[in-house]
């Protein structure tokens, strides 16, 4: 019985020391945790208000000389001018905030009181130092149509966690509206407590008007349609610039692109519906759009009227398209867009029009050396310029701009990239900066690669890089075989381009049993490379000028002897009898890594954004 008694002794012996061990533990890290590090904030706090009051003591001159008047001193100044030195955040060697943490002094009933904000990491002091809560009358943000009146509807209620509540007269309102200009507004709310704690909210007012109406205000003497050459019809559009054609019977508004974004053939079976314009428009532009921007579309049906020669100066279309989300403009609407013999839709190249001639042949806008630009058939099977159009809602809002090329309409809500964005982020149409060249964002991958496509050709010390290839067994692109210009991108032109932001992507190349065409049977090879040259389909790949430079190869092969892809000078693409000694320029086409971020930049093209290298 003794020995038991022993062990049941030890045992209980045990669970004291151990609870013993657990309750200084628990005092440790109570004292170590909470009670040292605030007793040296505490320190630190009565430090800092033994500092401002010496420093008002020394400078009597500072203190306020009228009644409820608040000054104040920071920790940055009583540092500076040695009233106390660094303190630091409890178990750091962090600075305590020296901006934002004062010593305050007001003068009430002939006595000056002192008010001690210290804010040291997660530790500050238990002073009344934020500002009034406001609250708004109304919504946050306000939209109203051009002209209409502006009524301020004024402050709910202001509470200070110290003063209670406060006077909504004591509330300053500053700014201006005026709504017979379109834009955005701001009216600011300042509230001041009896410490000078302010806070400030912000109302936005945003001053808009329907496009419609902007439209026909500037179209009522010329049937609905802009004309001149040059009008203030620019709108930015999904980052791309587009021009105002016309005001619709049912108000929706036309939109037409004021550049060239890709060289599509237009093969059909006599109506635009189903072309390779339509599928190239609708199965792939539209859907590089930013859903913001689909919201202000409108399926509507396009003009594909038959025209003979001699009617190539018709105003009235006499056959629509099924509905399309994204068509081309007709004969008509350029015709009518004329004055003068010119149109702001006039372009040195050759521009596909949705109208066909009785041999199901679709017409251009074409003549590269002569004025006035003349309309005629062409084979539907060449690769001419795309200007895609848009229909816009009745209920479309210009939020800002005057329609001019340099302020153009803004119809989306939308701001540009901030900086530690990923790129992969942003939207098509944006430009970037990198490697010495401006790029172009023209599109995403399902893996957060960013498609991009450089706006110019490469160059060398000013110098544009030509290379060429031969047809004989070479005209297909092959990135590994040596003299292919597929080789030649990846074992010459990197030397002028850095590739270090650039994800290892699988290229696809199309070899055309004939002609290039964007629904022609074709075989694909695929390999995996960190650069390559865009095919002629993709967007922003269209040469929008009679530029200087000289061309450059496009990757769409074919079976067909002698058809290899390039732009030539004048906007135009050949594949067809492209001869062995023909040299041009190299574009890149590329995939930014999914982690590539903004440094700088709004993604414009004046200023486009740079990204971490």
């Amino acid at each position: 019985m003794k020995t038991k008694k022993k062990k049941f002794d030890r045992k209980k012996i045990v669970r004291i020391v151990v609870i013993v061990l657990v309750i200084l533990l628990i005092l440790a890290i109570a004292f170590f945790g909470f009670y040292y590090p605030n007793k040296v904030f505490k320190d630190s706090e009565a430090l800092f208000a033994k500092a401002g009051k010496r420093y008002y003591q020394v400078n009597r001159s500072y203190l306020p000389s009228e009644e409820g008047r608040v000054l104040s001193v920071n920790l940055a100044t009583l540092i500076r001018e040695d009233y106390l030195d660094d303190l630091y955040i409890p178990y750091s060697k962090k600075l305590c905030d020296i901006n934002n943490s004062t010593v305050k002094v007001i003068k009430e009933d002939g006595n000056y009181q002192y008010y001690t904000y210290l804010k040291c990491g997660k530790y500050e002091s238990d002073v009344d130092h934020e500002g009034p809560v406001i609250t708004l009358n109304g919504d946050d943000t306000i939209r109203l149509n051009r002209g209409e009146e502006y009524k301020e509807p004024g402050v709910e209620s202001v509470v200070d966690d110290s003063d209670g509540k406060m006077s909504v007269d004591d509330v300053k309102i500053s700014g201006e509206v005026n709504t017979d200009t379109v834009g955005t507004y701001e009216i600011t709310y300042t509230a001041t407590d009896r410490l000078n704690n302010k806070n400030t909210v912000t109302r936005k007012v945003i001053v808009e008007e329907s496009l419609s109406n902007v439209v026909k205000d500037a179209t009522s003497d010329t049937n609905g349609y802009y004309k001149e050459a040059d009008p203030s019809n620019y709108v930015m559009f999904n980052n791309m610039v587009f021009r105002i054609v016309k005001i619709n019977s049912n108000d929706t508004v036309t939109i037409a692109s004021d550049e060239v974004l890709a060289n599509v053939d237009y093969t059909n079976n006599g109506r635009f519906a189903d072309s390779s314009i339509d599928s190239w428009l609708n199965d792939y532009f539209y859907n590089l759009l930013d859903d913001k921007y689909k919201d202000l579309v409108t399926s509507s049906k396009w003009c594909d009227d038959v025209l003979n020669k001699d009617d190539y100066m018709a105003t009235e279309c006499n056959r629509t398209s099924a509905k399309r989300n994204a068509g081309i403009l007709s004969i008509q609407d350029y015709n009518n867009t004329l004055q003068d013999d010119v149109s702001f839709l006039d372009f040195s190249g050759i521009v596909w029009y949705a109208n066909l001639d009785a041999d199901n042949n679709p017409w251009t806008m074409t003549d590269l050396y002569d004025y006035p630009l003349k309309a005629e058939p062409m084979n539907k099977e060449y690769l001419f310029n795309i200007r895609p159009a848009l229909t816009l809602k009745k209920s479309t809002k210009v939020l800002s701009g005057d329609g001019s090329e340099t302020n153009p309409y803004i119809l989306v809500e939308n701001s540009s990239g901030r900086r530690n964005t990923n790129i992969n982020e942003r939207q098509v149409g944006e430009y970037i900066n990198y490697s010495g060249y401006t790029w172009r964002i023209a599109g995403f991958t399902n893996d957060d690669t960013t498609e991009i496509i450089m706006t110019s050709v490469i160059t060398n010390d000013g110098a544009e890089v030509q290379i060429g290839y031969n047809n004989s067994g070479n005209k297909v692109y092959n990135p590994n075989k040596e003299g292919n210009i597929g080789y030649q991108v990846i074992n010459e032109m990197t030397r002028y381009v850095s590739t270090g932001l650039f994800a290892k992507t699988k290229v696809e190349v199309p070899i055309y049993n004939n002609n290039v065409t964007y629904k022609g049977k074709h075989d694909t090879k695929t390999y995996n490379n960190i650069v390559t040259i865009p095919s002629v389909f993709d967007i922003f790949t269209a040469k929008g000028d009679n530029s200087s430079d000289g061309g450059y190869w496009y990757i769409d092969s074919s079976k067909k002897d002698g058809v290899k892809t390039v732009m030539y000078p004048v906007g135009t693409v050949t594949y067809t009898s492209v001869s062995d000694d023909r040299t041009a320029g190299i574009k890149i086409k590329a995939y930014l890594k999914n982690d590539v971020y903004i440094t700088d930049g709004d993604g414009s093209l004046d200023n486009p954004y740079t990204i971490n290298d």
